[in-house]
């Protein structure tokens, strides 16, 4: 089987702070990754902040492999997304972000606090000097 890999100058990733938290593993900027990914699809990410434009989600639970990259890069900036959430109008049971702020840093460690009424939802990460290729199914142990 041929694997396809494809060099990319500079891509931004979405890693959810519930990824991280589960099985995660610290990175900070100038960290060399490898991370099984989703493309992402504008409307993929329920923010509410403008996270610009996403081309790759995290995806560390999936077992459809068939559907999973892997991508590698060096770190080259971290911005953590608060989210403030409410009662969504259509059924108060759900929440839904209405609004917050991304605050730049150069470590995650997973866990990260809470500011106020802003938690923790993710991480916004741009990478340089990546390359991407299709997931081995041996590659994917989440099952």
């Amino acid at each position: 089987m041929v694997q396809h890999m494809m060099t990319i100058d500079n891509c931004k990733a979405f890693y959810d702070s519930w990824q991280m938290e589960c099985c995660g593993t610290p990175f900070a900027v100038g960290d060399k990754i490898k991370w099984l990914v989703l493309t992402v699809e504008k409307d993929d990410l329920f923010t509410s902040v403008d996270l610009g434009d996403v081309d790759y989600c995290y995806e560390a639970h999936s077992s459809r492999w068939q559907e999973l990259s892997v991508l590698e890069g060096t770190v080259g900036k971290i911005e953590i997304l608060y989210q403030k959430y409410e009662p969504s109008q259509d059924n108060p049971r759900y929440l839904v972000p209405v609004g917050g702020e991304l605050i730049s840093t150069d470590r995650v460690q997973g866990f990260e606090k809470d500011s106020g009424d802003l938690k923790v939802t993710g991480y916004l990460v741009a990478l340089r000097d990546c390359t991407l290729r299709p997931a081995r199914q041996e590659e994917v142990t989440f099952k």
